[in-house]
């Protein structure tokens, strides 16, 4: 019999992210994080004992600052080239974060304080050949996060004989509430989507709103460097 909750429901995960010494200015190359280590996979610990082992073709990768979070993303195992739309984010291969800056925990509406970023490898410009991250809004949300200003969202990508690597900075003024000497954790889940290899989520998959109630994120402790 398969249990009516996953266990990755039943508890409230906390993972890390570590302090960058520095923060990447307009014109410097965006910070590799390939020297971290990519955020743990939950979905294990829901999985019945005698099911196939949770396979992920994703790492994600993280780091933070005082003026902004840095994210990393590598995905492998395609045979396939990449399908993107900036106009569809949600449809499209990709990175989606989900942050409270808040950290709220208790709200099952998004508040100003939560956005909801979406990372494409390509799919922007004229030709739409270009990387890019899109702000995507969030179902059933009370309010909205202020806009934010050109050039506060940077993003790189390398195409790969199996995959891709995303590479992107979110400026601090991108995210309401950002205020690392007062917080010392935001709220955070993310999915990584892909046509071709399906879905890879931190913990709770589409079987739960995830994707609107911030209750249901994990808690992100910016870490010490």
């Amino acid at each position: 019999m398969s249990p009516v909750l996953p266990g990755s429901f039943l508890f409230r995960y906390e993972l890390e992210a570590v302090r960058l010494d520095r923060a990447p200015g307009r014109k410097d190359p965006l910070p590799d994080l390939s020297h971290l280590d990519p955020l743990p996979d939950f979905r294990s610990l829901s999985q019945p004992k005698d099911s196939p082992p949770v396979v992920s073709f994703a790492s994600v990768r993280l780091g933070w600052h005082e003026s902004g979070l840095g994210v990393q993303l590598e995905v492998t195992g395609k045979s396939r080239p990449v399908r993107c739309r900036e106009e569809s984010p949600d449809a499209s291969d990709g990175l989606t974060l989900w942050i409270d800056t808040r950290n709220t925990q208790t709200i099952h509406r998004a508040s100003r304080f939560c956005h909801a970023l979406g990372l494409l490898p390509s799919g922007g410009g004229r030709g739409g050949d270009t990387p890019v991250v899109v702000y995507c809004p969030i179902a059933r949300a009370r309010d909205e996060p202020p806009a934010v200003a050109r050039g506060t969202l940077r993003i790189e990508s390398q195409l790969l004989k199996d995959g891709y690597r995303l590479q992107a900075w979110i400026d601090s003024s991108a995210l309401f509430g950002w205020d690392t000497d007062t917080i010392d954790a935001v709220g955070f889940t993310y999915r990584v989507r892909d046509n071709e290899l399906g879905d890879q989520v931190l913990a709770l998959g589409d079987e739960f709103p995830y994707d609107r109630d911030p209750s249901l994120w994990s808690v992100l402790r910016l870490a010490a460097g």
